[in-house]
């Protein structure tokens, strides 16, 4: 039997879009100065176009230009909902008759039907995890579809099939200026939702499933250098992002080291391993195991009768009444 292909790569490297095959799309502004490059990672999958990632630079407001003035972007989708990690700069964000300055390290959550609108005060790296969003959903398959059309990207009717309709623009925004902890847009992993620390590794809830239509959930593992995170056969594809940190996927009797702006894919049901070659943030972005739920329901066992920790079985019905379909985790001292 011949080996089939695994069409989506195991790491891509976003701090490395040459190697990482991303394309790059670069917009101007009138006076010639760049507005953003935009770089689709991976489209959307299933109903709810989960999975689907951009890599974009939002670069440095214009010369000349207010924030106010490049406020004027504002808008708002129906449907769509974006996670963005802000990697690099700082930039003010404008949501919920509001602004703050958000930057290097903060996370900005994005719901259905929230105005927002940025205006970058130098250039950042604005790395975005959506679903249910038209906009990005299928960007690689639309360059694909217009590198085989000669002259598509300059064609009328190709840019007026491929826009995106779920996005409604709106008024410039009116705001009252707050630091980013009274934002509720701004999410940052030292302002958990909630924290749950083990042997080894803290996991962390950033954004909960009520927060994302129900779709996903982001939580992301704050792990040490040692720790390892074992899956067998496993029902779901699952996405993951590198934030910090150094770690090893093992699979399918291969290696790849991942590190910091690394995203890892998985197709579902192989078996593998995340071994934390140095202390890590390991986000989950795929979102669909609902991790959060899990971890009330344990912290409550391991408060109230923790002894029900030490039965498999009782383990087990647990991580199934959550879909939690991580193996084990162990751990290494000798990395310490």
């Amino acid at each position: 039997m011949e080996n089939l292909p695994i069409t989506i790569p195991y790491v891509i490297d976003l701090d490395d879009h040459e190697a990482s095959g991303i394309p790059d799309r670069t917009r101007y502004h009138a006076n010639g100065e760049r507005e953003e490059i935009m770089s689709p990672v991976l489209d959307g999958e299933g109903p709810h176009g989960i999975y689907n990632v951009t890599d974009t630079v939002m670069c440095k407001m214009p010369t000349g230009v207010t924030p106010e003035e490049a406020s004027r972007m504002a808008h708002m989708h129906t449907f769509g909902y974006e996670t963005f990690f802000v990697d690099s700069g700082s930039m003010y964000l404008y949501a919920d008759g509001k602004r703050t300055i958000v930057r290097t390290g903060d996370i900005v959550h994005l719901q259905a039907g929230q105005m927002h609108s940025m205006a970058s005060i130098e250039d950042v790296k604005w790395r975005g995890f959506f679903h249910d969003l038209d906009s990005f959903a299928d960007a690689i398959q639309v360059i694909a579809i217009a590198q085989r059309i000669p002259g598509a990207m300059e064609d009328p009717a190709f840019n007026q099939a491929k826009l995106a309709r779920d996005y409604i623009p709106c008024e410039r925004p009116v705001y009252t200026d707050v630091p980013p902890e009274q934002m509720g847009a701004v999410r940052n992993p030292a302002r958990p939702l909630a924290a749950y620390a083990f042997d080894g590794f803290t996991v962390k809830v950033i954004v909960p499933r009520w927060e994302n239509a129900g779709v996903t959930e982001c939580c992301m593992a704050e792990a040490k250098a040692g720790t390892r995170f074992v899956w067998d056969y496993h029902a779901r594809r699952e996405q993951y992002y590198v934030r910090k940190g150094r770690v090893k996927l093992h699979i399918l009797g291969e290696e790849h080291e991942a590190g910091k702006a690394c995203i890892i894919n998985v197709p579902k049901l192989a078996p593998y391993t995340l071994e934390v070659l140095e202390d890590a943030e390991i986000y989950d972005m795929g979102g669909q195991t609902r991790w959060f739920a899990f971890l009330q329901d344990y912290e409550s066992v391991r408060t109230y009768d923790p002894q029900r920790l030490s039965d498999p079985a009782a383990v087990k019905a647990l991580k199934d009444k959550f879909k939690i379909e991580i193996s084990r985790t162990e751990r290494n001292t000798s990395w310490n």
